[in-house]
């Protein structure tokens, strides 16, 4: 179990072994050796703020992707209800065949019935009527709230509400996808050609539209290095580059995985993750399982992956900023039970928030 954890963690140091280090070889079994052995040490404070499931009268409960809420099912994996922290009931979901608690945002739950999709708030009201079709998406069939807006499907068209069920994007047979909202935009792929919209579902040009194309020299992907001199790499990257090129590659979603582009929409970083945050810095967040570390713009991760995602909730901000973000040299990326902020610097060094 440890060695398939380590594997699946180091995916992206274990790319960049020279060849001649065949991976049966004693050199392979050695390096893994010592990434198992160094593992406690890469351990970030933000485990102590790891779900733990309260004591309750329900057989079957587990964490969600909101700090304070535990769902309770049935044997059978039929929702009963949302508890909290003392075990107690909180809101009812007996009456849904399905509800996705890894996408509680905002305050809403993504629920099922009788194969139609709505949002549950968390005193259990239907925030969103249960009137929209499933989605069939690898993702899963809902998406959480982002931004205070929602993707969804009715009569098998693509649209955007907000939290009240109004209609920012109207529903069209010719939108093939619409992302996620992230930094008060989304991408939309309509008629076979990509747009962006910003929050009031109005066209917006791309947040990297007034970058020179010059830029893009800058962005080349830098060759596979080992771990030893990722740290060198991305401060070389981040000291000749102007901050005005520090976003010059965008979030990118493809079969449920997320990578990065450029403002050509070619693919600079592969779509290997689970979820992602914007280059900030000339560093980006990126999620492999419950785990966030950091990549750069040559797609190298300079930041283990390292920070378990329990740290903090969907669609927490600091300071303004979602976690995994950094301003002014520093990233929030979880907190402590008793809610003190934990920060790191560009090299992954716990400092203090404020």
């Amino acid at each position: 179990m440890l060695l398939r954890s380590i594997s699946r963690r180091q995916i992206l140091s274990l790319s960049t072994l020279p060849p001649q280090l065949s991976r049966g070889s004693f050199a392979v079994n050695l390096f893994v050796m010592s990434i198992i052995a160094a593992t406690p040490l890469l351990m970030s404070n933000a485990q102590a703020a790891s779900c733990k499931i309260p004591k309750s009268y329900y057989k079957n409960v587990s964490c969600t992707a909101s700090n304070g809420y535990f769902l309770a099912i049935k044997d059978f994996g039929a929702p009963v209800a949302l508890i909290d922290k003392k075990g107690k009931s909180v809101v009812d979901l007996s009456r849904y065949q399905k509800v996705d608690a890894d996408k509680i945002s905002g305050g809403l739950l993504p629920v099922l019935r009788n194969g139609r999709v709505g949002y549950v708030n968390m005193q259990g009201h239907e925030a969103i009527p249960v009137m929209y079709d499933m989605l069939k998406e690898s993702q899963g069939w809902a998406r959480p709230v982002s931004e205070g807006r929602i993707v969804v499907k009715q009569n098998g068209h693509y649209g955007v509400i907000d939290t009240a069920n109004k209609t920012i994007v109207p529903f069209s047979a010719a939108i093939s996808d619409i992302d996620d909202y992230r930094g008060g935009m989304t991408q939309v792929r309509k008629n076979q050609a990509i747009s962006w919209l910003d929050k009031n579902g109005k066209p917006t040009r791309d947040s990297n539209s007034n970058i020179k194309a010059d830029s893009q020299t800058s962005m080349t992907r830098a060759p596979a290095s080992n771990s030893n001199n990722a740290n060198e790499s991305a401060k070389e990257m981040q000291q000749s580059a102007p901050s005005s090129r520090f976003t010059t590659l965008q979030p990118r979603q493809q079969d449920g995985r997320w990578g990065f582009v450029d403002d050509n929409n070619v693919t600079m970083i592969t779509y290997s993750f689970d979820e992602v945050r914007p280059f900030s810095e000339g560093l980006a967040g990126v999620r492999i399982d419950n785990e966030w570390g950091f990549v750069n713009l040559g797609g190298e991760l300079v930041i283990p992956f390292r920070f378990d995602k329990s740290g903090v909730s969907v669609g927490d901000s600091y300071k303004g900023q979602p976690a995994f973000v950094f301003t002014n040299g520093k990233a929030w990326i979880g907190n402590l039970k008793n809610g003190a902020k934990m920060c790191i610097d560009k090299e992954g060094a716990s400092v203090g928030c404020d």
